[in-house]
């Protein structure tokens, strides 16, 4: 219920744009009673009003890393740092035990609910098999509030994700559940792990041996007509 009710609500109140008006990379992470967990009836802008989205939607715009910024201070959120290239989710979770998410932690209900939610997929090439990894984070998550009710969750594929990311999943599953939401004619959530294996619905799609073909042609043809093009140029010149 949490999952799919904050994923609805940060998609369309939190939601940050970029220059040109596509949606851009965030993440944020938010502690709530345990009730708007498990209580269908519950409503997250009792705890996180609209206007404390915006607030916040509008603090992180301005490149800026909340903590505990809103009224109701249960909320720590960024957008990747432009200069370092640090990934937001590793903003978030660094250095573990001093980091903006500790601070929401130290000042959190061991009963509420923690969602820690990222537009695009966990970085995986550089936050998790470099020294810029994710997982000490995560692992300091789960000690602090060990037993407690403690989700991530991720919306987007992230454009460089391979097929090979199902390991990676299923270890950040071992230390917190892992869960993608999407909308598309209706809204759904998934855990993307079961058991031992990764859910299709998180993994990128497979594309058929005809689609690899005819992007290969495409690419071709697109070659092709730029080598004309050249030749036509250099020609006439």
């Amino acid at each position: 219920i949490i999952v799919i009710t904050l994923y609805y609500f940060m998609s369309s109140s939190v939601q940050p744009k970029t220059k040109i008006g596509t949606d851009a990379q965030y993440a944020i992470a938010i502690s709530v009673p345990q009730d708007l967990c498990t209580n269908e009836q519950s409503h997250i802008e009792n705890v996180f009003s609209r206007e404390e989205a915006q607030y916040v939607k509008d603090f992180i715009t301005e490149g800026k890393t909340c903590v505990r910024c809103s009224a109701s201070q249960n909320v720590t959120a960024t957008r990747p740092n432009v200069v370092t290239d640090e990934h937001s989710e590793h903003i978030l979770l660094f250095p573990p035990g001093n980091s903006p998410l500790d601070t929401l932690l130290k000042n959190t209900d061991q009963n509420n609910c923690v969602v820690f939610y990222s537009y695009n997929s966990p970085c995986v090439k550089k936050c998790i098999k470099s020294a810029d990894n994710i997982f000490p984070g995560l692992e300091n998550w789960e000690n602090v509030r060990k037993g407690g009710m403690n989700v991530f969750v991720f919306g987007k594929l992230w454009k460089d994700a391979k097929k090979e990311i199902a390991n990676d999943f299923l270890m950040i599953n071992k230390l917190v559940r892992l869960y993608r939401c999407m909308s598309t004619n209706v809204m759904e959530c998934q855990n993307c792990v079961n058991g031992n294996t990764a859910n299709p619905f998180c993994l990128p799609e497979n594309k058929s041996i005809l689609l690899y073909f005819q992007e290969m042609l495409l690419s071709m043809i697109e070659f092709v007509s730029t080598c004309f093009l050249i030749i036509k140029i250099l020609y006439w010149h």
